[in-house]
């Protein structure tokens, strides 16, 4: 994984006090410091076969976060995969917001350090320990935008992890449940995820951006998930379903489908696999589970417009 990069100009940044404008790298001092806690209340979520519970929540943040996690939460005593706490980051940003205007990819910057993995954004900095199953993050806001961005962002990444433990693994791209059974349609951004859920107003949405892909048994099942959704919806489903095909989007003029198969297939799915490729450990756990979902699952290149006609083709009709 990638480790921390010096500012610009080579000056590194003190842990203490990082000024505004530059980006701040927090090390092992900086999180051995920072440990005062938003509050004493818990919240256990269950996201497809992981359970997890976050601590350290106030009052208010628990309520909320219940609030909008609404069909994923669990009870606090049920057998728990992680446990996360959320800490005060104490500092207004790690790395430097993009300048008002400006058009940057959402940057994450990431290491190892022993067995924990670091990871750290604008809006949070947080490490988990897979061995141990804990976590922490810490969050430059107690509520608000940033807030909501830093707890969703870190659990994104969690669950990209830990997924991986389950024989599963988390996809960009959109799970829509119809007859029963899920389509995947993905691809990077802009191929047109969102339409396509936006064109299948009377189907489940699992989500629209990012899709948890489960194991259960000898198949593979999409499973909603309470991120990833471009607007902001809440899912409509935390349950999961059989997956019927995978569905690499590319727009075009006319609408039709073809099998994507062997090295191809592959390419074209882990290129749309978030967070884990970046670590070769990570990565060659992940090779193995989509080698497995590729041979359960049809995939195919789906040709498509802006209108409803592409279900005629993903259907057979």
């Amino acid at each position: 994984m990638r480790g921390p990069t010096v500012p610009a100009g080579g000056i590194q940044v003190e842990e203490s006090t990082p000024p505004e404008r530059a980006d701040f790298h927090p090390g092992e001092p900086y999180f051995a410091s920072r440990r005062q806690a938003f509050g004493d209340v818990s919240l256990g979520l269950t996201i497809g076969p992981l359970r997890m519970v976050l601590s350290g929540l106030s009052p208010v943040q628990a309520e909320r976060l219940g609030a909008r996690f609404e069909p994923f939460v669990a009870p606090n005593d049920a057998p728990v995969h992680l446990r996360v706490r959320l800490c005060d980051a104490g500092v207004g940003a790690f790395l430097r917001p993009p300048a008002a205007g400006a058009c940057e990819t959402y940057r994450l910057e990431s290491r190892t350090s022993g067995g924990r993995v670091v990871l750290w954004s604008y809006e949070f900095a947080g490490w988990f320990d897979a061995g141990e199953r804990h976590a922490a993050v810490f969050l430059v806001a107690a509520e608000g935008p940033l807030f909501d961005r830093g707890v969703e962002n870190f659990l994104r990444v969690l669950v990209a992890y830990f997924s991986l433990d389950h024989g599963g693994f988390l996809l960009h791209g959109a799970g829509i449940v119809r007859g029963g059974e899920a389509h995947v349609f993905f691809g990077p951004s802009g191929s047109g995820k969102t339409t396509v859920c936006s064109l299948s107003p009377n189907d489940t949405v699992l989500s629209d951006d990012l899709t948890l892909i489960v194991r259960a048994g000898d198949r593979f099942e999409a499973a909603g998930i309470p991120f990833g959704l471009a607007h902001q919806r809440r899912p409509e489903s935390r349950a999961s379903f059989p997956i019927s095909s995978f569905n690499r989007l590319i727009q075009a003029r006319e609408v039709s489908r073809e099998p994507l198969q062997g090295a191809l297939g592959m390419a074209e799915i882990l290129c749309s696999v978030p967070f884990v490729m970046r670590d070769p450990q990570q990565a060659s756990r992940a090779v193995h589970v989509v080698e497995q979902a590729l041979q359960a699952v049809p995939t195919y290149r789906l040709n498509f417009r802006k209108d409803d006609s592409f279900w005629s083709v993903v259907e057979g009709r």
